[in-house]
């Protein structure tokens, strides 16, 4: 089913460094997801390429994250590969997820407390994100 991944490469396919491949709806059946070839390498990558990777894709999940709420959820290096460009190509949509705002803002929150050691911030938002019991 093309909807994930087109949905992904609507949110995330001008992201400087990312390619997202297309789906190729004609080819596609009910159980069969065809999209366009993307030329590329699975990692682990030289630490050269490795590092400007990692950097490109953190960016990436940080702001699938914490910004849209739409995320790869299976961002395993057999589902990124570096481009001869040197871009980063999700492929594999399956398995997708939404993040809601408010559990957006929990994670924000978590993430300051934790930079700021305020055991009450994170606390707060660990409740908040059902992770702790109240």
């Amino acid at each position: 089913k093309p909807g994930p991944g087109n949905r992904f490469a609507g949110k995330y396919g001008g992201f400087e460094g990312i390619t997202v491949p297309k789906s190729l709806p004609r080819l596609t059946a009910s159980r069969v997801l065809v999209q366009e070839w993307v030329e590329g390498k699975p990692g682990p990558w030289p630490v050269e390429d490795g590092i400007s990777m990692v950097r490109t894709g953190i960016k990436c999940c940080v702001n699938q994250l914490l910004d849209s709420g739409y995320f790869h959820a299976d961002p395993h290096r057999g589902n990124l590969l570096r481009t001869p460009e040197g871009g980063l190509a999700f492929i594999d949509f399956g398995n997708m997820a939404d993040v809601t705002a408010e559990e957006r803002y929990g994670l924000i929150g978590l993430v300051f407390g934790l930079q700021n050691k305020d055991l009450d911030l994170i606390s707060d938002n660990l409740l908040k994100l059902g992770f702790l019991e109240d």
